[in-house]
């Protein structure tokens, strides 16, 4: 997928203007972190074992070697291995924790 493609697909998520007006309410020395959600919906994924729709409709465990065709992510050639590619997804949106400005809290699925 392209990034023209994520932009106009994924509509809900953070994007740049709302983390400006959120950047507003935050110290310069505020921590940037993220919290790694794994995800079994991208593309490629191995959803072996796990319960799903089978090739007759039904429901039941996948077999071995099923995959995930769920989100594509957008890929960029890596900057020092030639043949690999970096994968993007969108950041869904910043996780607001009461009064702690000591950290930007963003949700990040992989």
């Amino acid at each position: 997928m392209t990034s023209k493609e994520a932009k106009n697909k994924y509509v809900h998520y953070l994007r740049v203007g709302d983390l400006k007006k959120e950047l507003e309410k935050y110290p310069d020395d505020a921590l940037v972190v993220s919290q790694r959600v794994e995800d079994r919906y991208y593309e490629g994924v191995d959803i072996s074992g796990m319960t799903g729709t089978l090739e007759d409709g039904s429901t039941g465990i996948l077999p071995s070697g099923s995959k995930s065709t769920g989100w594509d992510t957008i890929k960029k050639p890596d900057p020092f291995y030639e043949g690999w590619q970096q994968e993007y997804t969108p950041v869904w949106g910043i996780c607001h924790y009461k009064d702690d400005k000591n950290c930007l809290y963003l949700d990040l699925h992989y």
